[in-house]
């Protein structure tokens, strides 16, 4: 009988245990696994981080200031006439008349003084005596002395201001004069301006 020699023997063994061993540790199965898992994961959270990105963020503003810039002040607009001075010659006794402004707080604006009561126009008066369209609110003095008259009248100019305009016509004019700005007066924001009574006579 032939003996085998060790060298052949050894590499024989060591063929059969590599052979067998064909299964890879646990560790490396579990990688093997896991890997596919965490690079389907990844384009979903990229995505959302873009998504995120791309949306702006909504702005809410204060509740204090959205309710400021809704609200509308009511501002009232009438004249006031008191007795002034009496008037010397003719003309008789004069009258200071007064534009009265009432809202969040009153204003009192001196207008000057006229001859005799002035005539608060309506929209027919108006009219036919060529006031601005569109006013306000306005008035006619007639002096008998001197036989002209003074008129005044209020417009509301985009709710952001009161424009006073006046003229003075004389009664042999052959042409009536335009209107002129006096004063302006501001208005508060947002303000709702409404016509108040007519002063009794």
């Amino acid at each position: 009988m032939k003996l085998v020699p060790h060298s052949l023997l050894a590499a024989a063994l060591c063929v059969l245990t590599v052979g067998c061993n064909q299964n890879p540790p646990a560790a490396e199965q579990a990688g093997t696994t896991a890997a596919p898992e965490s690079a389907a994961a990844a384009p979903l959270m990229l995505d959302s981080v873009a998504a995120a990105a791309a949306t702006p963020p909504v702005e809410t503003p204060p509740p204090a200031a959205a309710a400021a810039a809704a609200a509308t002040q009511t501002v009232k607009v009438s004249f006031r006439f008191k007795p002034g001075a009496a008037a010397d010659g003719p003309s008789g006794p004069k009258t200071t008349a007064h534009l009265v402004l009432q809202g969040a707080k009153t204003q009192d604006i001196d207008l000057g003084q006229f001859t005799g009561k002035p005539d608060v126009v309506d929209k027919e008066k108006a009219k036919l005596a060529g006031f601005p369209s569109g006013m306000l609110l306005g008035f006619r003095s007639y002096d008998p002395g001197t036989g002209a008259s003074a008129d005044l009248a209020v417009m509301n100019v985009g709710g952001r201001q009161l424009r006073i305009v006046q003229r003075r016509v004389e009664e042999q004019a052959e042409k009536v004069p335009e209107f002129q700005t006096s004063r302006e007066l501001d208005l508060p924001a947002n303000a709702l301006v409404e016509v108040g009574p007519t002063p009794k006579k």
